[in-house]
């Protein structure tokens, strides 16, 4: 019993298991730059963080035998996605409390045994109570590109409070992007007590029996992309 994880570049997340699949902020490609194509994915689900237009390409995903994917936005507290488990946890956008940016809703999914969270465009460190409401996470999909959401060298902080054993990078620069991000270098070199893994391409499956002992920072590549 396992989850597939796949990147679909910028925020955007599916999880796959129990022959379901949950997509999380897909972009709709034009938004990050020229080149970038929108998800592959058929998802079953959708959960959208906040309506920004890197977070919120809904539309793009038709009907599949007559019926599209169920969309969730903004959805604070717990509530199932079969076979997903989830609770939504209101933070804010940037470091003045949603009054720059506005709120986001970040995730907490329980599924096969893991928990895992993604912390969309979360703006500052977790306050305690904040922390609380997620409890312990095995992986964390953490924006770390800075600019809009919280400083590189404060991601740490937050996974530290989840406890978390893997972080997944997202939100960060690559070539083409036209948004004013940090690169992923900028992150790696605040993350100096983690192993760095960097994976063959944008997907990965784990069982919750592969956790690894020491923290981890697992690179998935970009759509496409094998590393070399």
């Amino acid at each position: 019993m396992a989850v597939e994880i796949v990147w679909h570049l910028h925020s955007c997340i599916e999880l796959i298991a129990g022959g379901k699949s949950l997509l999380i902020d897909p972009h709709d490609g034009g938004s990050l730059g020229v080149g970038f194509t929108p998800p592959t994915a058929k998802p079953d689900y959708i959960l959208v963080t906040h309506e920004h237009y890197d977070h919120n390409a809904v539309n793009l995903f038709s009907a599949k035998g007559g019926r599209g994917p169920l969309i969730i936005r903004e959805r604070e507290g717990s509530f199932e996605l079969p076979p997903f488990r989830v609770k939504g946890v209101k933070l804010p956008h940037d470091e003045f409390e949603g009054r720059l940016r506005g709120f986001v809703v970040a995730y907490k999914i329980t599924v096969e045994g893991l928990s895992l969270a993604h912390l969309s465009d979360l703006g500052r460190p977790l306050r305690d109570q904040e922390a609380r409401e997620f409890g312990s996470v095995d992986i964390v999909f953490a924006p770390v590109g800075g600019v809009y959401t919280l400083p590189p060298s404060k991601v740490i902080d937050v996974v530290d409070m989840l406890d978390a054993k893997i972080i997944i990078p997202i939100h960060y620069w690559l070539p083409g992007v036209q948004l004013p991000l940090e690169p992923l270098d900028v992150f790696i070199n605040h993350a100096r007590n983690f192993k760095v893994l960097q994976l063959e391409d944008n997907r990965v499956v784990i069982d919750k029996h592969d956790l690894p002992g020491e923290r981890t920072i697992l690179v998935l590549q970009p759509p496409g992309r094998r590393r070399s």
